[in-house]
């Protein structure tokens, strides 16, 4: 940096600062507030249920190792299975998502 660009950022710095004082207690425009969405909040309803804690655990375990929130995971797993069981004999891609989820399964249960 300069010296010409070190005094103008020192400048524009001190303007700044006299404006931010000048105005401190002035309302915040509306047109400066942060606004929060929930783009899915609308649609969504809390369903709860019971594990008991090695079943919470073990669920837990798993949304760790595919790096998820656990209500993600079990959100997913809720999805898919109401996807399959509303799914047409002939969609081959639901049972073929279905087959490959049970197999990974399969290989976990034989590999320990």
């Amino acid at each position: 940096m300069t010296r010409n660009d070190d005094a103008e950022l020192h400048r524009l710095l001190d303007e700044e600062a006299e404006h931010a004082e000048a105005t401190k207690d002035d309302p915040i425009p509306a047109s400066a507030l942060a606004r929060s969405t929930r783009p899915n909040r609308g649609r969504s309803v809390m369903f709860s249920l019971r594990l008991n804690p090695d079943e919470l655990a073990a669920v837990q375990a798993l949304a760790e190792d595919q790096g998820v929130p656990a209500s993600t995971l079990v959100r997913g797993w809720i999805v898919r299975q109401l996807a399959a069981e509303h799914a047409d004999a002939t969609d081959t891609a639901a049972m073929l998502d279905r087959l490959e989820t049970d197999v990974r399964v399969l290989r976990k249960l034989v590999a320990s």
